[in-house]
């Protein structure tokens, strides 16, 4: 009955070191005959930002044995951009490497001693690694420490703007489209400028959002006869109105 036994326990043991033995044997031919050496990178989640800037991060490992790559490392590598929120990453085998990410979202782009796009969280990110056209902020402080890379703007007046930017693109996207200036005027008041260089829109200096929301509701209903863009004046400053001028 003993021998039984330990007879049994050396049969499990020589199973064991069997099948150690085959995946050993395994991975040795599978790194011989290159089956999981990584061949494609996918990138998904890049809507805004350029591509290039994250397949720069990722070209070290391509024909390496997917097995040996540091994907913690490289999820850091890729967080490090100030415009990635997020990274996941996953091997698909035998060959293939995917990378999510989530992106900041632009909102807008100030001129200071450069060019800078501001986030939905009015979080300031470098401009190099985006190409898409943005409103543009006119007329504000242009003081660098005012907006630290990677970080939130330090200026409340650029804050206020980002707040209606998001605001109007998220409540009224055809208005948002159109938005060539978001200008902070003389009077400490809010103006924008549409893309067609005629046409300006006075938000004041409160109640941003309710005045969004009335300037749909006038879009609306003067859709079949008149465009926002034919007029060269619009203010909505008055309680509950809408004054304009045609051009």
């Amino acid at each position: 009955m003993k021998k039984d036994k330990i007879f049994k326990i050396l049969e499990n043991v020589f199973v064991v070191f069997l099948v150690f033995i085959i995946f050993y044997l395994s991975i040795i031919w599978a790194d011989f005959s290159k089956i999981y050496n990584v061949k494609e990178i996918k990138i998904n989640g890049v809507n805004y930002f350029d591509k290039n800037v994250i397949e720069g991060k990722n070209i070290d490992f391509l024909g390496q044995n997917i097995l040996s790559i540091n994907l913690v490392s490289l999820k850091n590598d890729i967080k490090d951009f100030d415009h990635i929120v997020d990274c996941k990453i996953s091997r698909e085998f035998p060959s293939s490497v995917s990378i999510s990410v989530v992106e900041r979202v632009p909102i807008a782009m100030i001129n200071t001693d450069e060019l800078i796009i501001l986030d939905s969280e009015g979080i300031c990110l470098p401009v190099e690694h985006c190409d898409i056209p943005l409103p543009i902020l006119s007329n504000y402080r242009k003081n660098p420490e005012l907006y630290p890379k990677g970080k939130k703007t330090n200026s409340t007046n650029v804050m206020k703007s980002i707040e209606v930017i998001t605001y109007t693109k998220q409540n009224f996207e055809e208005l948002y489209k159109n938005i060539s200036e978001f200008y902070f005027n003389e009077n400490n008041e809010y103006e924008i400028i549409l893309k067609n260089g005629r046409t300006k829109i006075v938000l004041g200096s409160n109640n941003f959002f309710k005045k969004i929301n009335n300037l749909s509701a006038f879009t609306t209903s003067i859709e079949k006869e008149n465009k926002l863009t034919d007029f060269s004046y619009v203010d909505l400053r008055y309680e509950e109105q809408v004054v304009v001028r045609e051009l």
